[in-house]
């Protein structure tokens, strides 16, 4: 979750769209919320993967944006998933 500094908009627009781009690549759903009551803030959502890990195991879904997001931030708060483990029995 983060809101860019002032004039920084154009640059995170470019950001977001490539970090979408890479984590679909790399098998994973990407998308971004602005809220609508502080529409400054923008949350970056993460999901997947969407199928198994290669024979290599995992690999890094971002390369440098979520750095370069967090450079062009006035406030920048990772959030972690409320939902570690998938739900369904016992859950």
């Amino acid at each position: 979750m983060f809101e860019p500094a002032p004039g920084a908009e154009d640059r995170v627009e470019e950001l977001l769209r490539a970090a979408r781009v890479r984590a679909d690549e790399a098998g994973w759903r990407c998308w971004a919320y602005r809220d609508e009551i502080r529409p400054a803030e923008i949350t970056l959502f993460l999901e997947g993967p969407l199928q198994p890990p290669s024979v290599d195991g995992p690999r890094a879904v971002f390369g440098t944006e979520i750095a370069e997001l967090r450079a062009l931030a006035r406030r920048f708060e990772p959030v972690r998933s409320l939902v570690e483990l998938p739900l369904g029995e016992g859950g």
